[in-house]
C-alpha cells in the first residue's frame, strides 16, 4: 500500500520543468520591465522622446463621424511628465447640426489622453455666422478646450466680437453644444449701429 502515495518519477520531472519555466518568464519579465524603466530614466528631463513637425490627426466620435481635427507646425512630446506639446496649434471641433468652431493658438499642452487642451499667446475662437447671425470672434492669452464636455473656458481676460458688439470681461465659459457664451466679471459692452460701422 505504501508504494501507490509515492510520486512517479516522471510526474516529478514534470513538475520540476514547469517551475523552471515559470521561474525563467518571471525573470524574462521582470528584466524587460527594468530595461523599459532604465530607458525611460535615461532621457533627461525636459526632452522630447519624439517629435512630428507639420502633422495633423482626426478624432472620431463612436458612431465613428469625425469628431475633431489637430494640425499645427510642431508636435513634442515629454515623456517625464507625459505631455504634448504643439506649436503652431489649429482646432476644428466639428458638429451635426452647427456650424464647425475653430480654434487657434501659438503653442499649446494637451495631457496624455487629450481630455485637455491648455491654448496660450494670441489665442482665438471663431464660431462661424448662422442664419442671419454674425461670427463670433472671440480672443484672449489663454484658454482651456475640454472637448469630452464640449466646454472651452478661462479666467484671464477676453474679448468677444460680433458684428458690431464687442464684450470685454474677465473669465468666460463657452459651451459649443448649447451655443452659448458666458463672461464672468468686469464685463463692459460696446455696440456700434451698422451705419456707423459703413463710415
Amino acid at each position: 500500500m505504501i508504494d501507490e502515495f509515492r510520486p512517479r518519477r516522471g510526474a516529478i520531472l514534470t513538475l520540476a520543468l514547469m517551475i523552471v519555466l515559470a521561474g525563467g518568464s518571471f525573470w524574462l519579465l521582470n528584466r524587460s520591465q527594468r530595461a523599459d524603466t532604465s530607458s525611460a530614466q535615461q532621457l533627461p528631463q525636459g526632452v522630447p522622446d519624439y517629435t512630428m513637425h507639420q502633422f495633423r490627426y482626426t478624432t472620431a466620435r463612436q458612431g465613428g463621424s469625425a469628431d475633431y481635427l489637430v494640425e499645427g507646425d510642431q508636435l513634442s512630446h515629454y515623456p517625464d511628465r507625459d505631455e504634448t506639446v504643439v506649436q503652431g496649434f489649429h482646432m476644428t471641433r466639428y458638429s451635426t447640426n452647427q456650424p464647425n468652431m475653430t480654434l487657434s493658438a501659438d503653442s499649446a499642452r494637451t495631457n496624455a489622453d487629450r481630455s485637455e487642451f491648455h491654448l496660450h499667446e494670441n489665442v482665438i475662437l471663431r464660431r462661424p455666422r448662422e442664419g442671419h447671425g454674425e461670427e463670433l470672434v472671440v480672443t484672449s492669452d489663454y484658454m482651456l478646450v475640454l472637448p469630452n464636455q464640449d466646454i472651452v473656458k478661462t479666467h484671464h481676460p477676453v474679448q468677444a466680437q460680433q458684428g458690431s458688439s464687442t464684450l470685454k470681461g474677465t473669465g468666460m465659459v463657452a459651451n459649443s453644444k448649447q451655443q452659448t457664451l458666458a463672461l464672468h466679471s468686469a464685463v463692459s459692452a460696446t455696440y456700434l449701429p451698422p451705419e456707423r460701422m459703413r463710415r
